[in-house]
């Protein structure tokens, strides 16, 4: 299976949403069987998407960007796996924005991958070279089924910056990956990845995808890209 994963992050409400949506329609290419496309987007638009992909009948899943390391309960403002459940069937975490600019860590990470597993959502592990083996390591401690997530490799000196990896150091991080995890669960790249060079990562041998940040914003790019994976 190839996977293109769209991450909207703080952006689009419900209305642009319907108007991404219908733009993606009237726009989108023969579907891939072979292709899972997910668009990962903010809390407040998924009951929507989800409407409007059945109603359009698109060949998109909706995907979240973000989950309560918590169960239900005491937990004011969290949104649980259980109240995503109903709504999405893959969910970002650990991406290093979190990291970053909320001090998440590995363990954090860990507690959330396996919330969601309980809860039949896969988990879409955003990875970097410097944390790669302790996060890696933290899944295998926390008994978290890898054999059922996805890995992403998002170096953060690439993301928004329009400076992408160099495929090269792309295959070394992602075979490292493989290595480390048994090659039991697909590796995708994300980092300023476009139409220039989309091909470029998606062709490597130990990638099976790519995670797109802001030229997901454009329904009409992302279509682009999904004859390019």
């Amino acid at each position: 299976m190839r996977y293109l994963i769209g991450n909207w992050k703080s952006n689009e409400n419900n209305t642009q949403t319907k108007l991404w949506l219908e733009t993606f329609k009237n726009n989108q290419p023969p579907s891939k069987i072979d292709l899972s496309t997910i668009v990962c987007m903010p809390f407040t638009n998924l009951a929507e998407a989800n409407r409007y992909v059945a109603e359009f009948n698109l060949p998109i899943q909706i995907g979240a960007q973000d989950v309560s390391a918590f169960p239900s309960g005491s937990h004011t403002g969290g949104i649980t796996a259980g109240m995503l459940s109903e709504l999405i069937g893959f969910c970002l975490v650990g991406h290093s924005e979190r990291r970053q600019e909320l001090g998440e860590d590995s363990d954090m990470v860990t507690s959330k991958a396996k919330i969601l597993l309980e809860s039949s959502i896969t988990p879409i592990v955003c990875i970097d070279e410097p944390y790669l083996e302790e996060q890696v390591k933290s899944l295998y401690t926390g008994k978290v089924a890898i054999e059922k997530c996805l890995f992403a490799y998002e170096p953060l000196l690439a993301i928004g910056s329009g400076k992408p990896a160099v495929p090269d150091d792309v295959e070394r991080v992602a075979a490292k990956i493989n290595f480390l995890t048994d090659s039991v669960c697909p590796v995708i790249y994300g980092g300023s990845v476009g139409e220039a060079n989309i091909t470029s990562f998606a062709s490597l041998p130990n990638i099976s995808g790519v995670l797109v940040g802001t030229n997901s914003l454009d329904p009409k790019t992302f279509v682009k890209l999904m004859s390019c994976v």
